[in-house]
């Protein structure tokens, strides 16, 4: 051998020694198990001929308590033999096998593991022996469960439950969601809440840190969601965040009950209430109601405002003479034909007996007067069967600069009182 072959064999060797060296260090330190067996099936075999320190804090047993061994000795009674029997046959026929199955530490305690076994074959291609990186998945596997479980009680639960990222996006939702709106998971993962015109999650999106602070809001909106199918409904709702390990938000997760039925009587409750029985105006006390608001709003830029203050005339007369029921139709139908007559803007309101009062908002006094005239030709050109024709009286003011509403409606009760005194069935305006 000449001297330039032999430096280079000696080259070549010493790279081959750190090679080896290397792998033996990478095995050595990887953070996953590494278990190395011979490829002998007979006397129980295969062999373990190398455990690296990952292996043996995982198993619990020192690298002597297992070089040599059968790694049968990690198996248990919950060790799953179909499992076993699928890498048995994968070993014998040399082909890769992975898997995950209940192992046993030196204690006699059961985790879970998940293992790959590779054959190393020898340069004529014979297995000379097997690898299994492993990796004990119990903490993975019980968080997951816990995850599960959680995701079992969120979809069992009769509430509607929305979680939603920091960008306001849907990322999860229960049954109970699905059921309420009628939108599926599916129709809505990764899409905005305003899908359902939410005014709450609205203003999240556009401030959370605002709209949520430190501990979570509850609130009931009296503002519609909307159904896929376009039908509202009202939830009373709970919000809170989700954080990170550094505190940092990255969720938010909304409990919501359906509160459309209650809502519902609520309003309706509050209806009846503000309303006169006989004729469904307004009553008195929302009148008044509607009057305080506007002298709240006095630090607002002036509005303009007219008062029509409308009395119907003779209407003792007719009572005394036809009697309460017909004189309660006559209440009615000029009820009716004063909603219709008024604008959708103005409110109209039974202030007492025969008087009704129309607040008629951002008008000036002449187009309260055409408004009152507009009525008052209708009420007399309507012929009752029962009455014949009916006439009516009116007094219209305009709200004064830095004038209560007290006295606008005082105004507009002198002036409905001067058209009685001249003839009735006239108006009149307040000086």
């Amino acid at each position: 051998m000449t001297n330039s072959n032999s430096n280079l064999y000696q080259n070549l060797a010493m790279s081959l020694e750190d090679k080896a060296l290397l792998f033996q260090a990478a095995l050595d330190q990887s953070y996953n198990s590494v278990v190395i067996t011979d490829a002998n099936s007979a006397d129980g075999g295969p062999r373990i001929v190398y455990v690296n320190p990952a292996f043996e804090k995982m198993t619990g047993y020192s690298v002597n308590d297992l070089i040599g061994k059968s790694p049968k000795i990690l198996q248990g009674p919950l060790t799953d033999r179909n499992v076993i029997e699928k890498m048995r046959i994968c070993m014998r026929t040399g082909k890769y096998f992975e898997g995950s199955a209940i192992n046993y530490n030196k204690n006699g305690h059961p985790y879970n593991v998940e293992w790959n076994i590779s054959p190393i074959k020898d340069t004529s291609g014979v297995i000379q022996y097997f690898i299994s990186v492993q990796k004990n998945i119990t903490a993975y596997l019980k968080a997951q469960q816990e995850r599960d479980l959680l995701a079992k009680a969120l979809n069992d639960s009769p509430d509607c439950v929305m979680i939603t990222d920091i960008d306001n996006k849907i990322v999860f939702v229960n049954t109970g969601f699905e059921q309420l709106t009628g939108y599926k998971h599916d129709e809505v993962i990764g899409k905005e809440t305003s899908i359902l015109c939410n005014a709450a999650s609205d203003a999240i999106s556009k401030n959370p840190e605002s709209a949520l602070p430190q501990k979570p809001i509850h609130f009931k909106s009296q503002e519609p969601n909307l159904r896929k199918d376009g039908s509202t409904f009202y939830v009373d709702q709970s919000i809170a965040h989700i954080t990170d390990d550094a505190g940092k938000i990255t969720h938010y997760v909304s409990f919501s009950k359906d509160s459309t039925d209650r809502l519902k009587r609520e309003l309706a409750l509050e209806d009846l209430a503000s309303r006169d029985p006989l004729t469904g105006l307004l009553n008195r006390r929302s009148g008044e109601q509607l009057l305080e608001q506007y002298d709240k709003d006095k630090q607002l830029p002036k509005k303009l405002l007219c008062l029509i203050m409308m009395d119907i005339d003779n209407f003792k007369k007719i009572n005394d003479t036809f009697g309460h029921v017909i004189g309660d139709q006559i209440l009615k139908s000029s009820s009716q034909l004063l909603s219709n007559k008024a604008r959708n803007t103005d409110s109209v309101i039974r202030w007492g007996g025969e008087e009704f009062l129309i607040i008629v908002p951002n008008s000036r006094l002449q187009a309260a007067l055409e408004l009152a005239e507009r009525i008052r030709n209708s009420i007399e050109e309507r012929i009752d069967s029962e009455v014949g024709r009916v006439t009516a009286s009116f007094g219209v003011a305009e709200l004064r600069l830095d004038e209560s509403t007290a006295s606008l409606i005082n105004r507009a009760d002198k002036a409905l009182y001067t058209a009685k005194l001249n003839g009735k069935n006239c108006i009149r305006s307040a000086n």
